[in-house]
């Protein structure tokens, strides 16, 4: 089948057409979600201000993947909608540019469990003065987060072009299978962020457990170590949600994508860039996040709110006593 004939079955393919209409209508309610979620989180006191930071660039990466989404699927598909044959080859610089946004994107987002999880370390290990921690060191987490999606970038770029090849034709906006390197260069940075996500998880449940143990033990406790011990409690299970939808999300992604990727040359060729788009939900994820987050920290309120209500109806006594306890 000659390269226009593969470009006609491109554009009249109905999997192909119906993924990327889904992907781009569920990419365009993502904005007011996200820049929603964005507004909530920075103004949300529960967590530490390192800790907002860190999901800010969350966020920000969420928003970066689906500006890129939108011009990748929009490109595609007034293309196919206006062109068949080989006038319906994408150009290659505008994929590179867009495809590029995309994978940053996906690339930064999957990085926000390992900067929480070292924020949540610090703040567990310097329980005592944490609370007065400025935002240098959460400044500091949010560059290790570009420096890691970067890196990440770096690796599966390694090989790819960044001009046409010649003899080798892009029939769909993935600029990396033009490279030259192996399977393996792209795949590679895979298997290391599906390590790395249960790697973050396994010390998320290890940090809850001992912030858990230094809360209940009371002994030689300032009231402003109970204080930060308890908004560790409080961010932590707020956060487990998050943590673990990262960890799930970046995991399935990494895993069918490179599963997917094996498999590439016993499926035609519009049906696989079809899944290619479909397990790549990412926008879907940020939705469904940012609206479970927020029901989850209202609970949160509502119950930190009852549990204020009970305190301050107790003995006033009972507050001195403990307070003699304290210096004595």
């Amino acid at each position: 089948m000659s390269d226009c004939d593969e470009m006609t079955e491109m554009t009249n393919s109905l999997w192909l057409r119906l993924s990327l209409v889904v992907n781009l209508l569920i990419t365009f309610v993502s904005f007011p979600v996200l820049f929603t979620a964005l507004y909530y989180i920075n103004t949300q006191q529960l967590f530490h201000r390192n800790t907002r930071l860190q999901i800010k660039v969350h966020i920000f990466a969420l928003l970066a993947h689906s500006i890129g989404r939108v011009g990748l699927h929009s490109f595609d598909l007034v293309n196919y909608f206006t062109n068949t044959g080989c006038d319906a080859l994408p150009n290659f610089y505008r994929c590179l540019i867009v495809r590029g946004l995309y994978n940053f994107g996906m690339a930064l987002a999957a990085m926000c469990a390992t900067s929480l999880v070292i924020e949540r370390s610090v703040a567990l290990l310097y329980n005592s003065t944490y609370e007065m921690c400025g935002k240098g060191f959460g400044i500091l987490l949010g560059l290790l987060q570009l420096l890691l999606a970067f890196a990440f970038l770096f690796k599966l770029y390694f090989d790819a072009s960044f001009t046409p090849v010649p003899n080798v034709t892009l029939y769909y906006c993935q600029t990396l299978a033009s490279g030259h390197g192996s399977v393996w260069t792209i795949n590679a940075p895979l298997y290391v962020v599906m390590v790395g996500q249960c790697i973050c998880r396994l010390i998320f449940w290890y940090l809850e457990v001992q912030t858990r143990k230094r809360r209940n033990n009371q002994k030689l406790q300032t009231l402003s170590t109970r204080y930060t011990l308890e908004q560790g409690i409080r961010s932590i299970r707020a956060l487990n949600m998050f943590i673990n939808a990262n960890c799930f999300v970046f995991f399935f992604l990494s895993f069918i994508g490179t599963t997917l990727h094996f498999n590439a040359p016993n499926m035609r060729r519009p049906t696989y860039f079809a899944l290619v788009e479909v397990i790549h939900f990412v926008p879907t994820y940020g939705i469904l996040l940012s609206v479970y987050t927020y029901y989850s920290l209202k609970k949160l309120d509502s119950k930190q709110k009852s549990s204020l209500t009970r305190s301050i109806q107790v003995d006033p006594s009972y507050y001195l006593t403990e307070f003699k306890k304290q210096i004595s």
